[in-house]
């Protein structure tokens, strides 16, 4: 696979052309920065994790010349001051795990075709964010994204259909590429997903199959599902989602038996405020669960990050959250009960409260708390984060 990968970087580079590159005032540069402090206080540690550290992401995107354009960019993180955490990477298991290590790499080299609004294909190391990020996304949240080495092609054949189509080669993680855990910094991919999406006025419906192969670990699966969402008719600015999708091993986890997967949530937009509830079930029997590998995994079942594999019993989340504005504040408050889906036995509870605000016109602020109440066996956690971005 490693060859599809050097090719698609190759020509996403070798595609800079005179033509393309004539008049290099018309390139789009972006620089984005962010400042993190994080905070864990874990059962089972003696010390605290304290993490600070810095993100630096630099990138640049082409004019585009007859349809074609390239895009590329380079991250890089740095623990500054404060260092005493496990980056998963610095040989510190003594402290509670902070997924930040230091590291750099090129994130994005991709070479992108458009035609008529209606047809894009996207070759190379590309970002991958899809819907709510449930099943794959960059991981946005964490200072190094995960990126892909990828062909994606997106068609609207009519303007109330979409098709998406991709084939992933290789995932480029969160934990580096330095990682002295090969598992952690890459995973080696042939994987298949397609989505294919109906516009029906209020509401849209998707059905989706994925076909993940991973060549280097036993995590090979099948997922095939359907969603609908977006407004209830004649509700006051009710929105809602429903999803469902059945998940079976492939390869090496063919024999184990398939999962179901459910997710129901129904939220309002109000003036200055808004509220959601859900409830999400990830199968489980004890031996195999429902499990999405590539998703962005903060953005579900809790921010302390306790489920980002799914129990081999399942998980069942039923969380409520409601957020405000005021002023140039903005805030959300949540809470999560977690359980098993074999047995219903309880994993614990999680509180969260996130506030926010713009500083200077391309300068934020948010500060952000998680406290998971362990049951049984799983331990408290509570994590702080105070973050500081800048987008240029």
């Amino acid at each position: 696979m490693k060859s599809l990968t050097y090719y698609l970087m190759g020509l996403a580079l070798a595609a800079g052309s005179h033509s393309a590159l004539s008049d290099l005032d018309d390139w789009q540069s972006t620089l984005d920065l962010r400042y993190r402090v994080e905070v864990v206080d874990q059962d089972g540690f003696d010390r605290d994790a304290t993490a600070s550290t810095l993100r630096l992401r630099l990138g640049l995107e082409s004019p585009d010349w007859s349809g074609f354009s390239l895009g590329g960019m380079v991250h890089a993180n740095r623990a500054v001051i404060a260092t005493s955490f496990n980056s998963t990477a610095n040989n510190k298991p003594q402290y509670p795990v902070v997924a930040d290590p230091d590291d750099e790499n090129v994130s994005q080299a991709w070479l992108r075709y458009r035609a008529d609004e209606r047809f894009q294909a996207t070759l190379g190391r590309q970002r991958i964010v899809e819907d709510n990020l449930r099943f794959i996304g960059n991981v946005g949240f964490r200072q190094l994204e995960q990126t892909f080495d990828a062909i994606t092609l997106a068609w609207q054949p009519a303007t109330d259909w979409q098709i998406d189509l991709r084939y992933l080669d290789r995932a480029h993680r969160i934990f580096g590429r330095s990682n002295p855990n090969p598992l952690l910094a890459e995973a080696d991919l042939d994987a298949w997903m397609g989505t294919l999406t109906h516009d029906l006025g209020h509401s849209k419906l998707a059905v989706f199959g994925h076909r993940l192969v991973f060549d280097d670990r036993p995590a090979s699966h099948r997922n095939l599902g359907a969603r609908l969402s977006g407004e209830l008719p004649g509700a006051h600015d009710l929105n809602y989602r429903i999803e469902y999708a059945r998940q079976d091993g492939l390869r090496e986890l063919s024999s184990l038996s398939g999962q179901d997967y459910l997710y129901l949530r129904l939220g309002q937009r109000l003036e200055g405020w808004h509220w959601f509830a859900g409830h999400e079930r990830l199968g489980g029997d004890g031996e195999y669960a429902f499990q999405t590998p590539l998703a962005t995994l903060h953005a579900h079942n809790g921010w302390s990050d306790q489920f980002l594999s799914t129990p081999a019993e399942g998980l069942v989340d039923t969380h409520l959250a409601a957020g405000t504005r005021i002023g140039e504040w903005n805030g959300l408050i949540k809470l999560h009960d977690f359980r098993s889906d074999q047995g219903s036995s309880r994993y614990g509870n999680e509180y969260g409260a996130m506030i926010g605000r713009p500083l200077l016109d391309n300068l934020s602020f948010e500060a952000k708390i998680a406290w998971f109440d362990g049951s049984g066996e799983r331990g408290d956690v509570t994590k702080l984060w105070l973050t500081l971005a800048g987008n240029w």
